[in-house]
């Protein structure tokens, strides 16, 4: 019988939570905005992608508070700055929600 030679247990730190895009989108479009901190780069990468389908507006915030809307090949330059992500405007205006806010029943 082998005996092992340490009784210790590594255990690897957990990761930030990793959002699916589909439920990114999802509690964007429910909400009609959603604001992401500066250093949530997992959720801002699949922003990113959605962004580039046109599913999403990223909107930097800038360090006087002003939002600044960032084009397709933008966002990964503007990483370090707090982002928010909004509907767009299909028919009206960019950031309204789906069902008016709304939950569903």
């Amino acid at each position: 019988m082998l005996e092992p030679e340490t009784n210790i247990v590594a255990f690897k730190p957990r990761a930030a939570v990793v959002h699916h895009p589909k439920s990114l989108m999802e509690r964007v479009y429910a909400a009609g905005s959603l604001s992401l901190r500066a250093d949530d780069r997992a959720t801002k990468a699949a922003a990113v992608m959605l962004q580039a389908l046109g599913f999403l507006v990223i909107e930097e915030i800038t360090a006087d508070g002003a939002p600044r809307r960032l084009q397709r090949g933008e966002a990964k330059r503007a990483m370090d700055r707090p982002w928010r992500l909004s509907k767009p405007a299909f028919s009206g205006t960019i950031g309204v929600p789906d069902g008016d806010g709304a939950l569903p029943a």
